[in-house]
């Protein structure tokens, strides 16, 4: 692939985003909630490294309910939760 092909899809990719941003923020979201997204999305990672990373820095911004969901050692909880709706 030439260099101005991979640019251009590039470019295509990042105003995807942006038009996927732009919708999240149609539904009125609050700070919480686009960090909340941001975790979830991270999550979804197929390169740990960044994974890792991103949720490193969201440990100081992203209020959580469970407590299970904090680190312990550096390494993921996942405990089953009971979510209530």
């Amino acid at each position: 692939m030439s260099y101005s092909v991979e640019l251009e899809k590039l470019a295509k990719d990042k105003q995807k985003a942006r038009e996927i941003v732009k919708e999240i923020l149609n539904f009125g979201v609050n700070e919480q909630q686009k960090l909340q997204i941001i975790y979830e999305l991270s999550l979804n990672l197929e390169t740990v490294g960044a994974l890792k990373s991103i949720n490193e820095v969201l440990k100081l911004y992203r209020k959580t309910i469970n407590k299970d969901e904090e680190t312990d050692d550096n390494k993921k909880v996942l405990k089953p939760k009971l979510i209530i709706d």
